[in-house]
């Protein structure tokens, strides 16, 4: 007899669900998917991208998570047909004129059952109000995936906007590490890594009572000093590339910084996946004055080259392979010119040169970079004297020159022999 119900059941359960959705993604980068939503709330209210008295919060313990905001609120339509769904329609997406951050829809689900097994969320926007809470435990006994409000409200007059989540009952490791002084540290040097151009524009971002430090960065530009850059128009998205040089070459902050609608997705890359070894050069701590920057800009999230945790890109984006040809042709140029100048003036850093020490840097605000218009190859000014120079090399001891390098309190054979050098034409009168 053939049966007549011919259905195989392909619906996931909420524990595998769950399982997948939290396992690839660590603590650091799941908290600033939801420092994300805030600010793509900020974005909404504050259309001139200025960002003045908003404010996000985040106080952790060992009981509890929240992060609190001033940022516009959630509405009530939004919560139940778009917020809350476990991945998102791009059409909704694509209806909203901004360059905004959140995507694929599972950021802030995610952040949340990886941290906790009970939260709240309360939001507010100046004519509605709704508190949802949820018991993860529970929610997973019931078939049906939805949330209920606990409360929901409108044609109200509210004079104070924003949205306030709670996470409770967290799972142990999270926990342990919320309670930890340099987990707690950590994440804040995290976020000011992964920053987002706002907080330059008056957005203050608070960790358990430290505000989040907005630091520029700095390329060296001057008349003696052009950084590159170059400017893609494409139908997609626009893409920004300026790179330079800085004074002081310090290798953990050298490479290539990715943005992605104002966010950094890639923090001082030195990896084939920025192009190094790939086209170019592999990194060497000769070149720890390179600094690239790109950001991409576009309406269609889609388009944009960032995976899904917002932490990498997608080297096959079509996009990120126009900019990324650009990025080898600046590393090229840049390489090139640190090799010339340091064996002409036979320097190991080109902070040595007198012309680098007292050369003006450019602030790299989003406004500045905004600015860029033109495309121009990196270029340094023929301006210190170039004069003949001879090496001269002799050995001694050790242990004898380990004697006379601790009375000069110098480091290195080379600053020994210079000074060695110097101590002797002074005295001859040379």
């Amino acid at each position: 007899m053939e049966l007549q119900n011919k259905k195989v059941d392909a619906s996931p359960t909420k524990g595998f669900f769950i399982y997948m959705l939290t396992r690839d993604i660590d603590l650091k980068p799941a908290i600033v998917e939801l420092i994300d939503n805030s600010i793509d709330g900020a974005k909404r209210v504050r259309r001139k991208s200025q960002y003045e008295g908003l404010f996000i919060r985040i106080t952790m313990s060992k009981e509890k998570f929240i992060i609190e905001d001033n940022c516009g609120g959630i509405d009530i339509d939004t919560a139940q047909n778009y917020a809350f769904k476990f991945g998102r329609a791009p059409e909704r997406k694509r209806k909203e004129e901004g360059f905004f951050t959140g995507i694929f829809g599972i950021g802030m689900k995610r952040a949340l059952f990886k941290m906790g097994n009970k939260f709240e969320i309360v939001s507010k926007t100046y004519d509605e109000h709704f508190i949802l809470k949820v018991d993860v435990a529970q929610w997973m006994r019931e078939k049906d995936w939805d949330f209920q409000f606990d409360k929901a409200e409108n044609g109200l007059q509210n004079t104070e906007v924003g949205t306030c989540i709670t996470v409770e009952n967290l799972n142990e490791e999270i926990s342990l590490k919320f309670d930890n002084e340099l987990f707690i540290n950590s994440l804040i040097d995290y976020v000011q890594k992964y920053r987002t151009v706002e907080a330059e524009n008056g957005l203050q971002i608070e960790i358990n009572g430290i505000t989040i430090d907005y630091r520029k960065e700095k390329l060296l530009e001057s008349k003696d000093i052009q950084t590159y850059t170059h400017k893609i128009e494409d139908p997609e998205g626009t893409i920004t590339i300026i790179a330079g040089i800085t004074e002081k070459g310090e290798p953990a902050k050298a490479g290539w910084y990715i943005y992605c609608n104002g966010r950094l997705v890639l923090y001082a890359d030195k990896t084939s996946l920025s192009g190094w070894g790939d086209g170019s050069r592999s990194y060497h701590n000769s070149l720890a004055e390179f600094r690239g920057y790109v950001y991409f800009e576009s309406k269609n999230l889609l388009a944009l080259p960032w995976n899904t945790t917002k932490t990498g890109v997608d080297t096959s984006n079509r996009l990120y392979i126009l900019a990324k040809q650009k990025m080898v042709e600046a590393m090229s140029q840049i390489f090139k010119k640190i090799d010339e100048m340091k064996r002409k003036y036979d320097v190991t850093d080109l902070c040595e040169l007198e012309f680098i020490k007292k050369a003006q840097e450019r602030e790299l605000t989003y406004s500045n970079v905004a600015q860029i218009n033109q495309n121009r190859d990196f270029a340094i000014s023929e301006v210190q004297k170039s004069e003949p120079m001879t090496t001269i090399s002799f050995s001694k001891p050790t242990r004898e020159v380990d004697k006379v390098k601790k009375n000069m309190g110098e480091k290195t054979n080379k600053a020994v022999g210079i000074k060695l050098f110097d101590y002797y034409c002074e005295m001859e009168e040379l």
